[in-house]
Order: C-alpha cells, then sequence, then structure tokens
C-alpha cells in the first residue's frame, strides 16, 4: 500500500450544532459538520504484483485467459466514524438543552459545491448523470462510469429537508462493499441533484456497521473526482450530516 494526499480515504466527522425543531426530533436540513479531521489516506500499489510469464514455441499459439487490475481514475471512497449530539440553541449558540448520541442515523452529503439548496435536491436524473459523467472524463459505457456504478434504484426511504418527498427505491443507488466483497444490505449510497449544476452524493449511516476492510464504521460514502491524463490534482468536497 502506498499513502497519498491526493485526496481523504478515512475521514472522522464530529458532528455539533444540530438544531432540533421538534419535540419528535424530525429531520432537520443537512448542516455541516462543526469539525472534520482526515486520519489518513491511501491506494493500492499495482507493482506489488508479481511478473507473470509463459513459454513460447515457434509454430504454436496458445489460448491465455488474463485477469488484470486497473485503479479507477474517477472515484474517490471516504469512510469512518460520526459522533456528536442533537442540541436545542438560540441563535447565539446558547444552548436550552442537547442529546448525546450513543448511535448514529441519517445520512452523510457530499458536494463540490459550497452550499446547497436543500429543498431543491432531488433524485439525479439521466441528464444530470449524463453531465457527471463528462465531468468525470469519461463515457457510459466505460466500466466505472456513473451509470455502470448507481446502476440500481434500490434503497430505504429517507427525506432531505422536513416535510420533504421521501425518496424510495426511486434514486440511482448502489451499495459499498463489506468484507472485501459487494453485498446489498448495507452502505447504501444514492445520487441526488439540486436542479442546478451540483451533484450530491449521499449514504445512509450504518452505526458501527462492519465494511469493505472487515473494520467497523458509521459510513462509506462513494464520491466521483477525475484523474484521468491532464486533470491530475485534487477536488474539494464539502460534507454535511444529517442526523436523525
Amino acid at each position: 500500500m502506498k499513502t497519498e494526499n491526493k485526496a481523504t480515504v478515512t475521514t472522522i466527522l464530529m458532528v455539533a450544532a444540530i438544531m432540533l425543531f421538534a419535540a419528535n426530533f424530525a429531520t432537520a436540513e443537512p448542516a455541516a459538520p462543526e469539525s472534520l479531521t482526515e486520519v489518513a489516506s491511501s491506494s493500492r500499489d499495482l507493482s506489488e504484483l508479481s511478473a507473470q510469464s509463459l513459454e513460447a514455441r515457434g509454430g504454436n499459439v496458445t489460448e491465455v485467459n488474463i485477469n488484470a487490475l486497473s485503479i479507477t481514475q474517477s472515484w474517490q471512497g471516504l469512510y469512518g466514524d460520526i459522533s456528536g449530539e442533537i442540541t436545542l440553541d438560540d441563535g447565539s449558540n446558547n444552548t436550552f438543552y442537547n442529546w448525546s448520541t450513543t448511535s448514529v442515523s441519517g445520512q452523510v452529503y457530499a458536494t463540490r459545491a459550497s452550499s446547497i439548496t436543500w429543498s431543491n435536491v432531488n433524485c439525479s436524473t439521466a441528464v444530470n448523470i449524463t453531465s457527471e459523467e463528462t465531468y468525470l472524463g469519461h463515457v457510459a459505457a466505460d466500466g466505472d462510469s456513473v451509470t455502470n456504478t448507481y446502476s440500481l434504484t434500490t434503497h430505504p426511504g429517507f427525506n432531505v429537508t422536513t416535510g420533504a418527498e421521501i425518496f424510495t427505491d426511486t434514486c440511482p443507488s448502489t451499495n459499498a462493499f463489506t468484507n472485501n466483497a459487494s453485498q446489498s444490505a448495507d452502505w447504501v449510497q444514492v445520487l441526488l441533484h439540486d436542479q442546478t449544476d451540483n451533484v450530491v452524493y449521499s449514504t445512509l449511516i450504518n452505526d458501527s456497521t462492519t465494511g469493505f476492510n472487515s473494520n467497523t464504521y458509521d459510513f462509506q460514502l462513494l464520491v466521483g473526482e477525475n484523474e484521468h491524463t491532464g486533470n491530475i490534482g485534487t477536488t474539494t468536497y464539502y460534507v454535511w450530516v444529517q442526523l436523525e
């Protein structure tokens, strides 16, 4: 493994100052975390693979099956733990009462926009997906395209703001891996859009659940990042959390 500073792979979110607007903890608008700490970042080094060989003989034709690996240049993985509290504060940040969260539920969102009109957020459409394909430097037919990644519409219901539409089995979705393997029970990834030019990558929180590397986390989030030829560098993502 090699460590890189290009983008965050492990992210620990400390979440606080989430306003409580009703006694039953109704869904509030997503809020920026109080702090966000990058812990570590890594990417597989394919040079660790051993060279493979075969024997050639003049006059022969030989059928050969090859299994190869290529590191995606279009995606970044974020994962980590969430801690915080639900608080009842006034406009000057004076706390009337708060509730510590011993377990967490809700959603984590990431966008390349520093602000989002959350009341406008809805499922990504085919047009939105095509636009994101262009941003990521590939087309729908590519193996790691947005189309081939968010190829499902199977996800639990959730809403982004109080009283807004509940999205259930309607948005482009997929599942991050558990124990180094694909699965369909946890780590739901949902592709949203704010109906302007901003894609909203989102994931449903799974409190203390086994993640891709067999360790337990609260969230795993897949976001797009164009690292194709001529686009070497970092992409800034802004993170919001919605505790329920």
